[in-house]
């Protein structure tokens, strides 16, 4: 009774609604997160997500060793966690900060990165779409900026000149707000020009996301999109 309880709940959490209105919230607030409160909410989203990520994967992709390396992805994200606090200690010390910044970025890059791979796995093996297809993949696709976002992040922290801002009245914008907006306009090649790459890797990483992004259009949705319109 206890686990018919347990995969219930589990169930529910891992609706793709759930997690579609999480990575929503989670991009909105961590984009216009010019306070800490909102930030701090954002990240706590994100980790909220995470958590769901690593339930999805040990289900799904680690039946024989589910619960162990369920636990280990949840020490990762609390250690992303931890290493956020850390840092609102640590603003007159540049060199920790900066490391223990890069080192939750990495983590939540590696989380979201293998979740990314998980529901791309589920898209692919489909063979009729429903409606919590269509909503699996709108996530897959959030998940793609997501993911670019901490490496921007990452890349910036160690090369504060990686980028080149021209918003109006940019000391208002927080980093975190910045790679955000940045990932999800090169993703979707918009392109307003407002932030510019100037660094070598990250001009690369750019071009990656918008490679990916396109590739995930024509290839993943063109995929679905033809077997909705497939007689049965």
């Amino acid at each position: 009774m206890v686990n018919q309880y347990k995969n219930k709940f589990l169930n529910q959490c891992l609706n793709p609604y759930v997690m579609l209105t999480l990575s929503v919230v989670a991009v909105a607030a961590s984009i216009v997160g010019h306070r800490s409160g909102t930030e701090v909410f954002a990240l706590v989203l994100l980790h909220v997500v995470m958590i769901l990520v690593s339930v999805r994967i040990a289900r799904t992709d680690h039946r024989l060793f589910s619960t162990r390396f369920f636990y280990s992805l949840l020490a990762l994200v609390v250690v992303s966690l931890l290493c956020d606090g850390i840092t609102y200690f640590l603003n007159e010390h540049g060199n920790f900060r900066t490391f223990f910044l890069v080192t939750g970025a990495m983590i939540r890059f590696y989380i979201f990165g293998y979740g990314w791979m998980s529901l791309i796995k589920t898209l692919a093996t489909k063979q009729k779409v429903t409606e919590n297809t269509i909503i699996t993949a709108i996530v897959a696709y959030l998940f793609i900026g997501i993911f670019y976002s901490f490496v921007y992040f990452s890349i910036w922290q160690l090369d504060p000149n990686a980028l080149h801002i021209s918003v109006a009245r940019d000391y208002e914008f927080r980093p975190r707000s910045l790679v955000m907006y940045f990932s999800f306009m090169t993703l979707t090649t918009v392109g307003y020009g407002d932030i510019i790459p100037v660094n070598q890797w990250l001009m690369a990483v750019a071009m990656f996301e918008a490679m990916t992004g396109a590739i995930y259009l024509t290839v993943v949705v063109a995929r679905l999109v033809s077997l909705f319109s497939s007689p049965d």
